[in-house]
């Protein structure tokens, strides 16, 4: 990766994405970032590795962890240093949202009037639950059940699915 002065702007022409004026690669960007992430999730491991995002416009990892020991952090600077940009003050970890959402009784919603088109985890320590009926009252429901540091609520349309058939999607 060439060294980041400035923000990268990369220009769809219609047919094809055009480098950056400055001669960067946005695919060659993404393959050393995507190789970072991997590492980011390999050494925080399923306690502390919440999410990350690929910024080909800085050359960065933007990455999520919760709680982190300061020797994570060191090694992931040593690894790749410059490369991430660490907010260590997610409120959960992946595994905790994935272990949450799939206890999620939807049915049990359902029957309440409440209809989730949508749930997953956000890369920055929330559920985000989509919602097709009125988000205050799934905002309620879902708070009185749960911690009110645990999710995240838009509108949602439902998912088709052959047409017919709507689907809860993880996002």
């Amino acid at each position: 990766m060439s060294e980041a002065k400035h923000e990268h702007t990369f220009v769809w022409d219609g047919q094809q994405l055009l480098p950056c004026a400055c001669g960067a690669d946005m695919m060659a960007i993404e393959s050393v970032l995507s190789a970072a992430a991997g590492d980011a999730r390999r050494v925080a491991g399923e306690a502390h590795y919440t999410g990350c995002r690929l910024r080909q416009e800085s050359e960065t990892v933007e990455l999520w962890m919760c709680d982190a020991p300061s020797q994570v952090v060191q090694e992931l600077e040593a690894i790749h240093p410059g490369v991430y940009v660490i907010h260590n003050d997610a409120p959960n970890t992946l595994s905790e949202l994935l272990k949450l959402m799939h206890s999620i009784d939807l049915s049990a919603l359902r029957s309440r009037g409440i209809e989730v088109n949508r749930i997953g985890p956000e890369t920055d320590g929330y559920l985000l639950v989509g919602v097709g009926t009125d988000i205050a009252a799934a905002q309620a429901w879902f708070e009185a059940e749960y911690s009110d540091d645990l999710f995240r609520f838009i509108a949602a349309e439902p998912l088709m699915h052959d047409g017919w058939h709507r689907r809860v999607e993880p996002v």
